[in-house]
Order: C-alpha cells, then sequence, then structure tokens
C-alpha cells in the first residue's frame, strides 16, 4: 500500500503547492528547457510556414500577375502560449459497520470522509514577429528538445503552413481580401491549437471485518495531473511593434476566449 501511494504521489504533487512547469521528475532547468524548446519549435514552425507559401506563391513566375502572398510584407504574427498545470488528490475513506443487534432486526451505521486539495497554475507567454523577420530567417527543424522536457507543441506539426496556404489560396481566387478593413475582419488570420494530458492514479484497499466494512465502494486516495498547453497565432497588419487596427483586437480577443475556455474546463477535472 505505500509503494502505491509513493507511485501515485509521482504522477501529481498533493495540490497543496504552485505545480511545476516541468514532468516529475524534474527541477526548475527542465522548466526552463520546456519554455525555451517549445518558444524555439513554434518560431521554427511559423517562420518556414510563412516562407512556404511565399516560395509556392500560385501567381509565382508570372509577371502579369501581383503575388497573391504581397500582402505579408505588411503584416506581422502575435504568438501567444499558454501552459496550465492543475494538480490533485482526493482522500476518501468510507465505513460500514454492523453493531450486534437482534436475529429479527439489522442495523448499519455508514460513514465517509472527503479531503481534497487543488492546485492550478498558469502561465502565458507571449511575442511577436514581423513577416520579414520570419522572411530573413533560414529554414530551420521543428521539434527541438532537449533532455526529458517535452510537449506535445513539439512533437506535432502543428499545421501552420497549411492553414496559411488554404488562405493565400482564397487571396488568389478574390475569395478572401487581405486589404479590407470592415467589421468581418477579413484581414486578421488565426490559427489556435490546444493539446491536455491527463495522469491519474489512485489506490482503495478494503478490509472485510466481523463488524466494519472499510473502503468497500469508491477509491481511498487519488492523484492526478492535467496539463493544458495552448498555442495561439494571428496574422494580421502590423508595424514593428505589433499588430494594428483589428489584428490587434482579435489577437486580445483570442487570448480572452482561451482564457475563459481554461476556467470552463477547470471544475470538471
Amino acid at each position: 500500500m505505500i509503494a502505491s501511494i509513493f507511485c501515485a504521489c509521482l504522477v501529481g504533487a498533493c495540490g497543496l503547492r504552485v505545480p511545476d512547469i516541468q514532468e516529475v521528475p524534474g527541477d526548475t532547468g527542465a522548466g526552463q528547457i520546456l519554455v525555451q524548446d517549445i518558444v524555439q519549435s513554434v518560431h521554427c514552425e511559423v517562420a518556414d510556414a510563412v516562407q512556404w507559401v511565399v516560395e509556392h506563391d500560385p501567381f509565382k513566375g508570372r509577371p502579369n500577375k501581383k503575388l497573391a502572398s504581397s500582402f505579408l510584407a505588411t503584416w506581422g504574427v502575435q504568438i501567444t502560449l499558454s501552459l496550465t498545470v492543475e494538480e490533485k488528490t482526493t482522500l476518501n475513506p468510507t465505513l460500514v459497520f454492523t453493531p450486534p443487534t437482534p436475529l429479527t432486526s439489522v442495523f448499519t451505521l455508514a460513514g465517509a470522509g472527503t479531503l481534497s486539495a487543488d492546485a492550478t497554475r498558469t502561465n502565458k507567454l507571449n511575442f511577436y514577429y514581423t513577416i520579414p523577420q520570419l522572411l530573413d530567417r533560414h529554414y530551420c527543424t521543428p521539434g527541438i528538445q532537449r533532455g526529458s522536457a517535452s510537449s506535445p507543441l513539439i512533437q506535432n506539426n502543428l499545421k501552420t503552413v497549411e492553414w496559411l496556404n488554404d488562405y493565400i489560396g482564397a487571396v488568389a481566387t478574390h475569395e478572401a481580401d487581405p486589404t479590407q478593413v470592415g467589421s468581418f475582419q477579413q484581414n486578421v488570420l488565426s490559427h489556435e491549437v490546444r493539446f491536455e494530458i491527463l495522469s491519474s492514479g489512485g489506490i482503495n484497499p478494503a478490509w472485510v471485518l466481523t463488524r466494519a466494512n472499510i473502503n468497500q465502494n469508491g477509491t481511498l486516495f487519488s492523484t492526478s495531473r492535467d496539463r493544458t498547453h495552448d498555442l495561439t497565432i494571428v496574422f494580421g497588419p502590423g508595424d514593428s511593434k505589433g499588430l494594428t487596427g483589428q489584428a490587434a483586437q482579435a489577437a486580445f480577443a483570442a487570448a480572452l476566449i482561451g482564457l475563459e475556455i481554461s476556467n470552463r474546463l477547470s471544475p470538471a477535472r
């Protein structure tokens, strides 16, 4: 039983302290490496996506046609990274006591108690690049990770190039106008990726005594660790300082929506 409790504690802490970003076992250095690797990998992914769509512009090589991706010269990209870790532990002992009674009647006394602790940590990081800055960067390899620190945002193709290329195709067929300024925000392009990983464990030792049954139902001890890695990428008109106009508003709204979704998911964990 002691070994089971120890293993369960490795999955998630007690919920009485601020959770660590890095996985267990790991130190503060692993948490720093995790954030650095995510930022580096995302930077590579977005830069490669921008360079790919420009090089594969549907009007490239046609001198009488303006490149469908030419609008990107005055655009930028705002990237918001959100890392949320929730750790929860629950202790729930149960007892059914059967005292001596006459043969004609049976009396039982049931009791239960619950003790739980829940701690959540959310870290957000915002970084911005102009499209010319991304075009000046050489091709790189997303997915770089060092040591045991890792994230689904690093391990997966985030499909940024597919979404950006879809938009360029819509511009080429005049279905979208990136120069349009209106209530429909046609000159704003956003892409969000969210991964949630839940690890949990529990034990329920039970005893059957002459006058009592202990922990016959439920789980005596359970613990969980829930990690949510959320990435929002917003393309739009911008300058050297950041996105402007509707693009800036869209980036702010996307951050609020992501926070609202996280708040709605928390009670259900």
